[in-house]
């Protein structure tokens, strides 16, 4: 039972969080970069890498500041939202929802609906499908040449909705299986629980045979 209450408050490994959180920073940077300087596109790569730069040194601070291993609920909820805030904003500078790194919106639920509860998987749903709506109607061009492609309204929305759908989608599917597997960690949980009870009977169990036979002995009765 302890088990399961600990996993319900800390949802994240804190850990595993910070590092999948490096490779995304890095491959932002990268990107970002190699756009301006390799293809030689044109836009706002200094504010985009600020950004980037504030995404890292959240993380630091999530590393350094929090020492649990585990990150409570809140904690956890608090950085999902700044992922999904700060991915928005970088595709703001670069197109909105018509940047094809936009599916990249859709990580921190699809991450969440595996380990967080269900109010926080809605709210990081709807924050992200507001996300996207606002992107579709208020973004900068696309990169320099890319901004003087025309594209029919038909795609132009269809992506945002798109978008939207694989959310709903994805994320039930992943709520689903988790809530699965938190089903059958809580079953392991007692049966382990069970089992080291059964083991600590047998213990007491032998230790009270060896006593009794300890003391039936002549050279038990003399000693006594």
């Amino acid at each position: 039972m302890e088990l399961g209450s600990t996993s319900k408050s800390s949802p994240l490994n804190k850990v595993t969080y910070v590092n999948l959180r490096w490779i995304g920073i890095f491959g932002q940077v990268i990107t970002i970069n190699s756009v301006a300087f390799i293809f030689k596109f044109e836009f706002n790569f200094l504010l985009a890498n600020l950004v980037v730069l504030a995404g890292a040194l959240s993380n630091i601070f999530l590393f350094y500041f929090f020492k649990k291993n585990q990150l409570a609920e809140k904690v956890s909820l608090i950085f999902l939202i700044l992922d999904i805030l700060q991915l928005s904003f970088l595709l703001y500078l670069t197109g909105g929802t018509i940047n094809p790194f936009s599916i990249f919106l859709l990580i921190p639920c699809i991450f969440a609906s595996n380990s967080m509860n269900i109010k926080s998987n809605i709210l990081l749903i709807l924050l992200t499908i507001f996300s996207i709506i606002i992107l579709t109607f208020f973004h900068q061009e696309l990169p320099y040449p890319l901004n003087e492609y025309i594209f029919s309204n038909y795609y132009y929305y269809s992506v945002p909705v798109a978008l939207i759908v694989a959310l709903i989608f994805l994320s039930f599917f992943a709520l689903t299986f988790g809530n699965e597997s938190k089903v059958r960690k809580n079953a392991l949980d007692k049966i382990q629980e069970v089992i080291s009870k059964e083991h600590e009977l047998v213990s007491l169990g032998g230790q009270a045979a060896a006593a009794a036979h300890s003391l039936g002995t002549p050279l038990s009765t003399i000693k006594i």
